[in-house]
């Protein structure tokens, strides 16, 4: 069995995830995608026509981020035709789940280059359909033998749950401006130009700081 390497990595700046709000809100997902992978190919240097394929994330496939968006992403960034791409859905685990298959696909030697990661637009309108969205689709039998809570409340329960048992865990907002003030990963930013400017992390307001 080989080993898998780490060649790159790198993101986008991170928006404010809210519909028509934020420097992000109106790009296309797919051209969010691109501005990634188009990061790493002139990073790395790699001939786009070498990669055996793109294993791309996503939690919402519809809308904008429907119909394969790991291979329009490719084809919106230039590369080869011949570099194929699939998407995956596995919730909030879509992007960790992409890497885990790349590396298993090049440890089995089945692949030799990949590239994994994901795109999930936060503040594209209707990505969730309308009304709230449930992880059984409407399926009335499933939710009869397997009820499951809205994921937005399991994290509030969650959090909620953690402050009972005298934990405090960071919060992502916290988290994001203690990484960004220690310069980590600062090398990994693939920036987002938009008219002349170039957007960087979305700064969280002082009322989010508080634990």
């Amino acid at each position: 069995m080989v080993d898998a390497l780490i060649i790159d990595a790198c993101r986008t700046p991170r928006g404010i995830g809210k519909a028509g709000k934020g420097a992000l809100s109106g790009i296309h997902p797919q051209q969010l995608g691109a501005t990634v992978l188009r990061a790493l190919a002139e990073r790395t240097g790699i001939d786009t026509a070498d990669v055996d394929d793109i294993i791309w994330g996503t939690s919402s496939q519809r809308g904008q981020q429907s119909g394969d968006l790991g291979r329009m992403s490719a084809l919106d960034a230039g590369y080869d035709f011949r570099a194929s791409g699939v998407t995956l859905d596995r919730f909030c685990g879509s992007g960790i789940t992409s890497v885990n298959m790349a590396a298993a696909s090049i440890m089995s030697g089945s692949e030799d280059l990949v590239i994994a990661g994901g795109t999930e637009m936060m503040s594209m309108e209707g990505r969730r359909g309308e009304g709230p969205f449930m992880m059984d689709a409407g399926n009335l039998r499933l939710r009869a033998r397997h009820p499951q809570s809205h994921q937005g409340v399991c994290a509030d329960e969650s959090t909620d749950w953690g402050s009972r048992v005298n934990r405090r865990p960071p919060t992502p907002s916290n988290t994001a401006i203690s990484t960004r003030a220690s310069f980590r990963f600062i090398k990994r930013m693939a920036a987002w130009h938009s008219t002349g400017r170039n957007i960087h992390d979305h700064r969280p307001r002082s009322k989010d700081l508080q634990v």
